[in-house]
């Protein structure tokens, strides 16, 4: 017998109106990409990037300046694997990956995103909008780095990142953040 239709059931902390187009993010949209060395949780995340003075604050405090994107900033993909049984399809493995273009990275910048000092440590980025009022928070991962060199000395690095599982506790979108102090 069929279920009958019936409004659908969201996440403590949404509802409908999240779902409306107002809501939409729009994907990178952003200019400048900072790192950190570490992990955010949620909690911390909710206060650090309250207001755009508090983005200013903590993008000076506790990340460095790693560049500007590159005309063609990059990409997102998380995809679900599928298992097929005999009468059915089922969820698998989610595996998501993550890349962004750099533009104009110095030597010393290419040759420290290659060293273990950054590679091997789990690492948060944040591309942001000039104005603050977009964020896009890559948190606790892991990135591998490309390069290609320019005749002017410049690199075009391409940073990415493949992970497995939900990406709700990797990947934070913030758009109209306010003005605020």
């Amino acid at each position: 017998m069929p279920q009958p239709v019936s409004q659908p059931i969201y996440p403590s902390n949404m509802t409908d109106a999240d779902l409306g187009f107002s809501k939409l993010m729009d994907v990178l949209i952003a200019d400048l990409v900072y790192f950190g060395i570490g992990t955010y949780d949620q909690t911390s995340i909710d206060t650090l990037y309250a207001t755009q003075g508090s983005v200013k604050t903590e993008l000076t405090t506790n990340f460095d300046l790693l560049g500007e994107l590159a005309e063609k900033p990059g990409k997102t993909d998380s995809k679900l694997s599928k298992l097929k049984t005999r009468n059915y399809t089922i969820p698998g493995k989610r595996t998501s990956t993550v890349e962004l273009n750099i533009s104009g990275l110095s030597t010393k910048q290419k040759n420290f995103l290659e060293s273990t000092l950054f590679m091997s440590k789990d690492t948060t980025i944040v591309v942001v909008s000039k104005e603050l009022d977009r964020v896009v928070i890559f948190t606790g991962l892991r990135w591998t780095v490309d390069w290609s060199g320019e005749a002017d000395g410049l690199f075009n690095v391409v940073i990415s990142t493949e992970f497995s599982g939900v990406t709700s506790n990797k990947i934070y979108l913030l758009k109209d953040i306010p003005a605020g102090v």
